[in-house]
């Protein structure tokens, strides 16, 4: 079985579509709580929190950007949802691979629990992109 480009995601109704609505909320609300966690545990003043630097949480940038995405990638149809899903999978790798080298993975820093927290961050972001990826690679069929 070989896989190509999907014409479309699903629609905005189907089982897919609310798969990844929720893991954006549940990558959202993480990213929250990431934030005001590295703020009580002093590793991110507020300021630092949800920006560049942050520690525990995405940048406000990465995160907006998803969530537009996901947004057209469930609720248009045709050509201009697969690109969406398809960018959004991108933003997730990309987002992935930078927790890895931008030194904040692991940090010395952060307790034990703040470090699990990070790989909690790393795995919901993954489920996301791998959801949006399944909504543009799918297997052909004959």
């Amino acid at each position: 079985m070989s896989t190509t480009l999907a014409t479309a995601v699903p629609s905005a109704s189907s089982p897919a579509a609310r798969r990844l609505r929720l893991a954006m909320l549940v990558l959202l609300a993480t990213d929250v709580v990431g934030g005001l966690l590295a703020v009580r545990a002093g590793v991110n003043t507020w300021g630092e929190a949800w920006g560049p630097e942050a520690l525990l949480a995405a940048p406000v940038p990465m995160v907006v950007a998803q969530l537009l995405l996901v947004w057209f990638a469930t609720r248009r149809p045709g050509r201009g949802a697969t690109v969406a899903a398809a960018l959004l999978a991108a933003a997730c790798l990309v987002s992935v691979v930078s927790g890895f080298f931008d030194g904040g993975l692991g940090n010395a820093e952060l307790t034990t629990g703040l470090a699990a927290f990070q790989y909690w961050l790393l795995a919901v972001t993954t489920t996301v992109g791998l959801l949006a990826l399944s909504g543009v690679v799918r297997p052909r069929t004959r």
